[in-house]
């Protein structure tokens, strides 16, 4: 009697690849639902309330690219834009630089405790928003914080109200943030520079190159991609910036408007008395275009994704 064998050894894989495949959308089924739901569908209907004058209860009627031309003719929401981009710049030319100095530190320093130092300067990482901006309103408190102590206790003025100077926002915001985040991006550094070929360095030594010359021609080229990855990531965070403004000068009125930042606008134009959704949802989405074009532009001039990587 003649069989179909080809028939009979291909059934059992492609039942195992069914199983293979059903499993896999079973696993991220719960997770495809979530986006498709808190992700993409906010988005759409985000997308088209930008496109109505919609304000408390109220759906709104459809307005067209109004809410658009407003938000672009709006010297407040460019007010705010400049905010956000100095503190990005500065934030990302403080915390940068510190923690690749720190990771390369960390990197060959000879101690028992280097594990120890590694993990103290990653904590602040971990502490919640709320306590960090607490505890540096305390350490910056005009009546009774640790600043204006040492400062006195120096001979220097120690009046200084730290929180509601409008031209120390940045340098305040610079600080927490700094403080905060350069432990993480010092992490990313540390694991580049673990990767790096100890023989170059034994034989950058044997030819003997200076230390600033290895810097220059070993260390910096191989750790470009951390730089790439540190710098993009740390600018589309700055971009963002909202809940230290908001938990870090709470009594300040965000310090006359000079200490209110893109989303701290999109919040106020949002859930002000009058609830502007509309006009709030079209400023979100200039400002998420305004946000990937500078990523776009950093892919575009650090490399990422070149050949040799």
């Amino acid at each position: 009697m003649e069989t179909n064998t080809g028939a009979i050894l291909t059934k059992p894989a492609l039942t195992k690849k069914k199983l293979e495949m059903v499993t896999a959308l079973y696993m991220a089924g719960p997770y495809v639902l979530l986006m498709l739901v808190f992700t993409i569908a906010v988005f759409v209907m985000g997308a088209m309330m930008s496109l109505t004058d919609a304000a408390r209860l109220d759906p709104g009627t459809f307005t067209g690219i109004q809410n658009y031309i407003d938000v672009i003719s709006n010297p407040k929401y460019w007010t705010s834009v400049w905010t956000t981009l100095q503190y990005t710049v500065f934030a990302m030319l403080v915390q940068i630089p510190i923690a690749f100095v720190l990771a390369y530190i960390l990197n060959n320093i000879k101690s028992r405790f280097r594990a120890v130092l590694r993990a103290s300067f990653f904590i602040p990482v971990l502490i919640n928003n709320v306590v960090i901006a607490l505890l540096f309103r305390m350490l910056f408190s005009g009546d009774y914080g640790i600043i204006n102590w040492a400062m006195g206790t120096m001979g220097l003025p120690n009046n200084t109200e730290w929180v509601k100077n409008p031209n120390l926002v940045i340098p305040m915001l610079v600080i927490v943030s700094s403080w905060q985040w350069m432990g993480f991006h010092a992490v990313y550094f540390l694991a580049n520079l673990q990767t790096i070929d100890r023989s170059l360095f034994e034989a950058a030594k044997l030819d003997g190159a200076s230390p600033l010359r290895v810097l220059f021609q070993i260390v910096f080229p191989m750790v470009r991609p951390a730089f790439t990855f540190v710098m993009i990531t740390s600018a589309i965070g700055c971009l963002q910036l909202f809940d230290l403004v908001f938990l870090l000068f709470p009594d300040a009125g965000y310090v006359g408007g000079t200490a209110r930042t893109i989303i701290a606008y999109i919040y106020d134009e949002a859930f002000s008395q009058q609830a502007r959704f509309g006009y709030a949802s079209a400023a979100g989405f200039v400002s998420f275009f305004m946000i990937l074009i500078v990523s776009l532009f950093q892919l575009r001039f650090l490399g990422l994704g070149k050949a040799e990587e």
